[in-house]
């Protein structure tokens, strides 16, 4: 453990403890609104701005310069490589969110790691997408995450893992989530 900053696994252990019992006191805090837009520039290239959220009852506005995200499909899927594809976006985002997740709650649990390294695969069948077969999921058919954990025992292993499956965004692609669709 990391005595000299009172930090573990890169995590403030004093801030993990400041956020928890501020939600303790107040559940309001807990709740975030997170955004994005995005333009159409042409053909499957888009671009996405992320910038400003609402948490902590409060607007953010810690970001003085946006995150810029450009989105594409390969030439294969009559795109331009201009960027990664949504799907794959989704695996990263994923992939993140879980191993972030896993480290957080690792470090309020007291367990150093070492190192992690992951992978995600996700397949998905056009036809779906396309309206060729309507038995095939429109979406993806499987997801495939696989972690590599040094430093730790093999129970440890065991706990992280449940630990990743806690990452908001493993349970929204998990659990049908409501989305809401409009044309303005």
């Amino acid at each position: 453990m990391e005595t000299l900053t009172n930090t573990l696994n890169g995590f403030s252990l004093e801030g993990i403890n400041h956020v928890v019992g501020a939600i303790k006191e107040n559940p309001a805090i807990a709740k975030f609104e997170l955004r994005a837009t995005n333009k159409w520039l042409t053909g499957g290239h888009n671009r996405s701005t992320i910038q400003g959220f609402y948490g902590a009852c409060q607007e953010d506005t810690s970001r003085e310069i946006p995150f810029v995200y450009d989105n594409d499909e390969p030439s294969i899927l009559l795109g331009t490589n201009n960027g990664a594809n949504p799907a794959e976006v989704i695996l990263h985002g994923l992939l993140g969110c879980m191993t972030t997740s896993m480290v957080l709650l690792a470090s309020a649990r007291g367990i150093e790691i070492k190192g992690i390294s992951s992978r995600v695969e996700g397949d998905f069948d056009l036809q779906g997408f396309l309206g060729l077969d309507p038995s095939i999921e429109k979406g993806s058919q499987q997801i495939r995450v696989s972690f590599e954990i040094e430093g730790v025992s093999e129970e440890q292993k065991k706990e992280l893992l449940l630990l990743s499956k806690q990452s908001p965004v493993y349970n929204t692609i998990l659990n049908p989530t409501d989305i809401s669709v409009s044309i303005n």
